[in-house]
């Protein structure tokens, strides 16, 4: 398995993402909820990868490959989302739509 997160600097990171498993709207939500930790940059390296820069905000404790494992995890969890909502959400709208109507009866 090639490693993903490479070591930039002692305050920077970058995570090389497979656009072919993470849609970049999961990519973004989940860079959004790490703004308040660190810098975050998107950006194609190649047609399949998306790079993810990390930098520190502050030069602190923190753990950059531990902020790194966090958004894996949180990015397994938004794209989980997406695809439940993709193949699941049609049902979603049928129920609110039904529900809804009771009301409007």
């Amino acid at each position: 398995m090639d490693k993903i997160v490479k070591t930039i600097t002692k305050d920077q990171l970058l995570l090389e993402l497979n656009n072919n498993i993470y849609d970049i709207n999961a990519i973004n939500q989940t860079a959004y909820k790490f703004t308040d930790k660190c810098y975050i940059y998107i950006n194609p390296l190649s047609n399949d990868i998306i790079g993810v820069y990390f930098k520190l905000k502050e030069q602190n404790d923190s753990n950059l490959e531990l902020l790194a494992d966090n958004f894996c995890n949180e990015l397994l969890d938004q794209q989980v989302r997406i695809s439940v909502n993709k193949d699941f959400g049609h049902i979603r709208d049928i129920l609110v739509k039904k529900a809804f109507q009771h009301f409007e009866s």
